[in-house]
């Protein structure tokens, strides 16, 4: 009977394996990336990767269900505290991240996912699923806002939500193509969206009076 291996351990085998392949896909792209890459950069023999991961696939399922979940705790943490500033503050929490670090390369293997996806059922599942239990969070934040008058009670709030996602999702990729793009001046046009001051109707008493 072989002895059993502790859960510490494999969950620690596991995760630098993860490490090893996000390596080579900063390093080469998932495209060019290999199996023979990853047992390589973890210094691990075939065997001992295959027992934990069986493709490259697998591993990218692994590592988009991880940052699913680390997305969640994130939002967790924040809806925790003041809900009405939940939004503000996951933007917000965002878009520092993104003005700290240089996200080019990051952002390069979050749309080879995407590409991935539209090839590999799998990959495409496991993207949706994380999409799905992401929004399921936020939207509940986002029917606050339409009860509040802030949103408008007559949009969708699962579209009202994808719109809001979008937002951050996009500046990493304009932030990758452009360095310059000032991230604070972005943030200040997402707080106006989520605080409801992006279309300010015209004050009553300050406007001119027709003639």
């Amino acid at each position: 009977m072989s002895p059993r291996v502790p859960k510490a351990y494999l969950e620690a085998r596991r995760a630098e394996i993860k490490e090893a392949a996000f390596r080579c896909f900063l390093e080469k792209g998932i495209c060019n990336t290999t199996m023979q890459d990853i047992y390589k950069a973890a210094n691990l023999s075939p065997g001992a990767v295959y027992n934990y991961f069986a493709s490259k696939e697998d591993i990218m399922v692994a590592a988009i269900e991880e940052q699913q979940e680390l997305a969640g705790e994130s939002i967790a943490s924040l809806m925790n505290g003041n809900q009405a500033e939940a939004l503000v503050n996951l933007a917000r929490r965002s878009l520092s991240y993104i003005r700290q670090n240089d996200v080019s390369k990051i952002t390069s293997i979050e749309l080879e996912l995407y590409s991935e996806a539209m090839r590999d059922e799998r990959v495409r599942e496991a993207l949706v699923s994380s999409q799905d239990t992401l929004h399921i969070k936020i939207i509940e934040l986002v029917k606050q806002k339409q009860l509040a008058g802030i949103f408008n009670d007559k949009l969708d709030p699962l579209s009202i939500t994808r719109a809001l996602v979008g937002m951050l999702v996009v500046i990493l990729i304009y932030k990758s193509m452009d360095p310059d793009v000032n991230v604070d001046d972005y943030l200040a046009v997402c707080e106006a969206v989520l605080n409801g001051t992006f279309s300010r109707v015209p004050d009553r008493h300050n406007a001119v009076n027709p003639t």
